[in-house]
């Protein structure tokens, strides 16, 4: 048995177990992306496509293709990595839950009241450029979503599933410029918005009775917006009366993992200053922070607000935690205090409210059309 990594096209590769004669038994797909933590960005590794042929299954043959995964990100300069996954498989590899999946519910007769001001028509490649400047203002800040590259984004690639097509539209004002757009599924069994960007607030509500229209039209109860809670469109669809729903799995979803954990802290060292600067209480805080896991040990030093990563360690207050844990921590999907309830899990009391403040619990996301 051999691993092969081939080019596949720019920025992505195909990862594969193959047997003597040729046979590709198990494999996987890697895709290079920029992935946003707040302002800051890292380097990201989608992974996507894993299988193995059934006859080979059992065998270890997709262990094998993980962990060279690992090992060709690790070479390569990758900070994270990110999958969709199945539950309970992915945790021997590295990763831990931390994508949240979020659903805004709104009755059809509801919403039937939204009086529309602006147009509608559906998206067209042209419209790129519009999309993509929108797309990058709205998740400016957004936790998890990966840049859409002008040389690489076309359009839109599925609904809010693997297996459903994307239908997706734009708002124009009466001069005929993209103020907005918006990602239906293209299927008559529900009415399903899964991408949302906007110029200002003001296009909410001709979106919402956009889709009270479609949800009408195929006898649809309800209208599902699969956005993150504390969005502005989820917080608009309020007014209407709405019903959230948040699942957060516990084994399989989005998912991730830390590759290299110096260069993850270097590179979101820029956001956690901003962080740090939005609490007046730390403003005048200083001290080092040694972070220990299974990965290895980094010290952050902070000054005043000011973040850099240091050789430096004496006197350094400690935070030891797996990578797992660390991951979960640093993309806000759990909180330091609940993390050192755990048994392998400890920090220096001290640097308690610290880390609340570099790791708040947050809303991170990936637009379902941008999944792999």
């Amino acid at each position: 048995m051999k691993i092969d990594r081939l080019l596949q096209s720019d920025n992505v590769w195909k990862l594969s177990l193959s047997t003597e004669n040729e046979e590709d038994v198990s494999r996987l797909w890697l895709i290079a992306y920029q992935m946003r933590f707040g302002s800051a960005q890292l380097k990201m590794g989608g992974i996507a496509g894993v299988g193995t042929n059934e006859e080979h299954r059992n065998k270890g043959y997709s262990r094998r293709v993980m962990e060279d995964a690992t090992a060709f990100m690790t070479e390569n300069g990758f900070d994270v990595a990110m999958l969709f996954g199945i539950p309970n498989f992915y945790p021997k590899f590295g990763y831990a839950t931390v994508i949240p999946e979020t659903w805004i519910y709104l009755e059809t007769e509801e919403v039937q009241a939204a009086v529309p001001t602006y147009q509608i028509r559906k998206f067209e490649k042209d419209d790129a450029p519009e999309i993509l400047s929108l797309y990058a203002t709205n998740n400016a800040e957004q936790t998890g979503t990966p840049l859409r590259d002008e040389t690489r984004w076309k359009k839109f690639k599925m609904g809010s599933t693997f297996r459903v097509d994307a239908d997706p539209y734009v708002v124009s004002d009466e001069r005929d410029e993209v103020i907005g757009y918006f990602v239906c599924d293209d299927t008559e069994e529900n009415c399903t918005l899964c991408d949302i960007g906007f110029q200002d607030r003001t296009i909410f509500e001709t979106i919402v009775r956009f889709l009270a229209d479609r949800a009408k039209r195929i006898g649809a109860a309800q209208i599902q917006c699969h956005i993150p809670a504390d969005h502005p469109f989820a917080i608009f669809c309020r007014r209407y009366g709405c019903r959230t729903h948040t699942n957060t799995p516990k084994n399989s979803a989005g998912m991730m993992r830390i590759i290299n954990q110096s260069s993850t802290l270097k590179g979101i060292s820029s956001e956690l200053e901003k962080r740090l600067q939005r609490a007046a209480h730390l403003s005048e805080w200083s001290g080092k922070i040694l972070i220990l896991t299974d990965l290895g040990q980094d010290c952050l030093e902070i000054d005043r607000c000011r973040v850099a990563h240091t050789n430096s360690r004496a006197n350094a207050f400690y935070l030891e935690i797996p990578q797992d844990k660390l991951i979960q921590l640093i993309m806000g999907r759990r909180s330091i205090r609940d993390l050192t309830v755990e048994p392998d899990v400890s920090a220096s009391e001290v640097v308690i409210p610290v880390l609340e403040t570099l790791f708040p619990l947050g809303h991170p996301h990936v637009w379902w059309p941008d999944r792999f």
